[in-house]
């Protein structure tokens, strides 16, 4: 059930991000160079006021997630983590206006040239919204009813592409950028598309406020079957109690997502900003896996400790790990081999400068996946303590190295290196110390057996496939998205025979992957969670 609900999460978030990146590629293709700069103050914006987001967390989410896996009165649990993810998103919002009074009528100082104060007061917004909904979808999380959680999720972008995509067609009409609407509007709506245009940026913004509200309706709607009860202060003091060290994961590890773009954009522009931001939105996509594995295996390996089953804990960590290996390296070789195709096709050829982001951050990409299933199994068995100190390690190294990689005459300048490649690089090192912490940590906790044979031959089977690829692409380049989806297809037969050959892919493989996508169970099980009373 693992991995159905794993592909679960992957479907659906894969479907969630095509969307994103449909209308990313029209925005790209619309409004040509202005497109790093717009896509630069939305990320900036987000990073920013992500980092206060921390406040409305504190760990409290993953304490919901393994108190409901634990067996709690549900409707104790819902009320009380909702009123925590009240109290804690109205203090984030009084504390950003308190920062954003002192740093303009105090410190009498502006916001940088990576953002507007117009845009960042949208997101504001966006993030109330963004954090008032995950009392729902944390709750299904805890549940694993993972259908719901996902039905929830599907929404923002449904909602938002389409917005995005009118106000792309809408033009721009700014004070230094102008340009036209890509099609003639009805004379009535002529008003409508000169304010979209004259607004370019903060209607970009507003897109992603409308796709947060009506998933946060949605999951209100779902979550109205569920017991609510009056909230308990001793269930408040348990979450308290195992959030406490898990505050410093939470808030190491959205200041480690968020920082580089924030830095970014203070030593250099928007337009940088948008380079880097964008190629994220685009690796978010090999990131799904992962996150979606993590999802599920947290509260399964929970209720394995509760049940002291520490064996089935380490065959499905080592399972887990090798099926993310297996699946992650052939999309990650054919982006490192294709770098400047993959962004030609999928954005446009104003984002080629990134080319070399794309190429480290889909490293980073790997290391993320290969350590999901040691924090898994750290926090699973109740050690987020351990968890926190390594993600302080992670941190201050992430933080660290892009103080010294970002800035224009950094310590890897002299190598042509700085701005958002000096943040990649950061961000796959920072990665890698952290993959090497939970690793170790995990070995020290339950003698779980590291350096599996598994990985070294997916590496090999992937560096067999890109060879092949890299001269059969001399013979024939990679130019339209026909060909990427050929190279693609064909790649991936010969990482398959490898594999076969180092008797590394098998049958039961093959009917593992079948069995987990099989359709019919799969709509058998949504409809049957969803339609749950």
């Amino acid at each position: 059930m693992i991995a159905r609900k794993s592909a679960l999460i992957v479907g659906t978030q894969f479907f969630t991000r095509f969307l994103g990146w449909i209308g990313l590629v029209i925005l790209a293709k619309l409004w040509g160079g202005f497109a790093p700069e717009a896509m630069g103050i939305i990320g900036f914006a987000m990073s920013f006021l992500a980092l206060f987001s921390i406040i409305t967390d504190l760990g409290f989410s993953l304490a919901h997630v393994k108190r409901i896996s634990e067996g709690k009165d549900l409707g104790t649990c819902i009320s009380t983590f909702a009123t925590i993810k009240i109290l804690l998103t109205g203090l984030m919002v009084a504390i950003v206006f308190i920062a954003v009074y002192v740093w303009k009528n105090i410190l009498h100082q502006s916001f940088y040239d990576a953002t507007t104060e117009s845009v960042m007061v949208v997101f504001i917004i966006y993030y109330v919204l963004l954090n008032l909904q995950q009392i729902s979808t944390v709750t299904f999380q805890g549940k694993m009813e993972i259908a719901k959680r996902q039905f929830i999720k599907t929404f923002e972008g449904i909602i938002k592409v389409p917005l995005m995509i009118l106000v792309a067609l809408a033009g721009v009409s700014a004070v230094t950028v102008s340009i036209s609407p890509a099609v003639d509007w009805p004379v009535f709506l002529q008003p409508f598309q000169q304010f979209l245009a004259s607004h370019a940026v903060g209607s970009l913004a507003m897109t992603y406020v409308f796709g947060a509200m009506v998933t946060l309706f949605v999951g209100i709607r779902l979550l109205r079957k569920y017991p609510w009860k009056k909230p308990s202060w001793e269930l408040f003091k348990s979450y308290f109690h195992f959030a406490l060290p898990v505050m410093l994961v939470s808030l190491m590890s959205i200041i480690s997502l968020n920082i580089d773009k924030v830095m970014i954009g203070y030593f250099w522009t928007s337009v940088e900003v948008g380079y880097y931001f964008t190629v994220q939105q685009i690796l978010q996509i090999f990131i799904i896996l992962s996150v979606a594995v993590g999802t599920v295996l947290f509260p399964t390996l929970s209720e394995y400790h509760s049940s002291k089953n520490f064996e089935r804990i380490k065959q499905t960590t080592h399972l887990t790990e090798r099926y993310i290996s297996m699946v992650l390296i052939p999309p990650i070789i054919i982006v490192i081999l294709f770098a400047k195709p993959v962004i030609n096709i999928m954005l446009s050829s104003a984002f080629l400068p990134a080319s070399s982001v794309l190429i480290m951050l889909t490293i980073y990409a790997l290391i993320y996946g290969l350590r999901i299933p040691y924090y898994s199994l750290i926090s699973g068995i109740n050690k987020p303590g351990i968890a926190a100190k390594i993600g302080v390690a992670i941190c201050a190294t992430n933080i660290t190295l892009n103080y010294l990689f970002i800035p224009e005459y950094g310590l890897l300048s002299p190598f042509g290196i700085s701005g958002p490649t000096g943040a990649a690089i950061a961000t796959v090192l920072s990665s890698l110390v952290g993959l090497i912490g939970f690793q170790f940590a995990a070995k020290k906790l339950t003698g779980i057996k590291l350096f599996q044979s598994h990985t070294p031959r997916h590496v090999l089977a992937g560096l067999v496939m890109a060879v092949v690829l890299y001269y059969s692409s001399l013979i024939v380049p990679v130019v339209r998205w026909y060909q990427l989806l050929g190279y693609s297809l064909y790649g991936l037969g010969i990482y398959l025979l490898v594999l076969f050959t180092l008797k590394e892919f098998k049958k039961h493989d093959l009917n593992f992957f079948l069995n987990m996508l099989h359709p019919k169970e799969m709509f058998d099980y949504v409809k049957s969670e969803l339609k749950e009373k």
